[in-house]
């Protein structure tokens, strides 16, 4: 763990501005999370309370219409879209329509926590690659979806892709435990997409097909399910504030480790959970502005 108490702190890749003091809720962005399915409504909640931990705005939360209470109790300042789902609890097919009318007012998306790779979860995923007019986050199984299709989709405008190595290995066909080969496919894809590639690890690398960077934050305690979907909910939130995707992919992971440092100062590594990391958000953001 980094010793955040240490003269010599990790220095953030660039710092959030300050707010006026006559700003509305409309000035810092209007995000919307995309996700979750029967038994997996946490995986979205997390990243919409990251997302408004982080600064945004309004945060909305399209769900199956079954996930909508479970996710609108996490939080009650996250505002639920319900949408069209499958016997099974996932998206329907017709989810595109609600989709697609709620991603107009949005200035970023992140999708994919806890959807699934049904057909509608195929079919939101493949409307919001071409949504080339608003920045977006692919995650968990909306990369699970792009890697299944992974010769035939096409990515237009800014999108930041944040795989972990498993999710990386189906993507790009590298194995997950070789991190070196992994990092090279990382700045091929990116470049080849013309995308922003979040490789998810111990340091997490970020770039844009040239340029390359390590996060210095993090410790071995935010090793837990959930994390992830935590960060895609940081980030989506910078993007949504009008940072552009590359710096607000390294913003996004210095935040994200830096409250895990400071969760586990506080409670130590073993203990902490996720929700522990959104806890100590707030003071990271805080230690990051202007």
């Amino acid at each position: 763990m980094i010793d955040i108490s240490s003269p010599d702190p990790p220095c953030p890749p660039l710092l959030l501005p300050s707010r006026s003091r006559d700003s509305h809720k409309g000035d810092f962005g209007r995000v919307l999370l995309v996700g979750g399915s029967r038994g997996m409504a946490g995986s979205i909640s997390l990243s919409a309370m990251a997302a408004m931990r982080s600064g945004s705005g309004l945060v909305s939360v399209l769900v199956p219409d079954r996930c909508l209470e479970t996710v609108a109790g996490f939080d009650p300042c996250l505002m639920t879209i319900p949408a069209p789902e499958s016997a099974l609890g996932q998206f329907d097919t017709s989810a595109m329509n609600v989709f697609e009318t709620h991603s107009l007012n949005a200035n970023a998306i992140g999708i994919g926590p806890g959807m699934g790779t049904s057909a509608g979860s195929i079919a939101l995923v493949t409307l919001a690659c071409v949504m080339s007019n608003v920045p977006r986050v692919f995650d968990a199984d909306a990369l699970n979806i792009l890697a299944q299709g992974s010769d035939e989709y096409r990515m237009d405008g800014p999108a930041v892709l944040t795989p972990h190595p498993g999710e990386m290995k189906r993507l790009v066909g590298v194995s997950a435990s070789d991190r070196d080969g992994q990092i090279e496919a990382a700045v091929k894809l990116a470049a080849t997409l013309n995308v922003v590639v979040l490789l998810k690890g111990a340091r997490t690398f970020v770039t844009d097909g040239k340029e390359r960077w390590f996060n210095t934050t993090g410790n071995p305690g935010m090793a837990k399910g959930g994390s992830g979907d935590c960060l895609t909910g940081i980030i989506t939130s910078l993007l949504g504030q009008g940072i552009p995707p590359c710096p607000a992919a390294k913003l996004g992971a210095y935040l994200h480790g830096l409250a895990g440092d400071l969760a586990a100062k506080a409670i130590g590594e073993a203990g902490m959970t996720p929700t522990d990391m959104l806890r100590f958000l707030p003071e990271a953001i805080q230690q990051t502005s202007a």
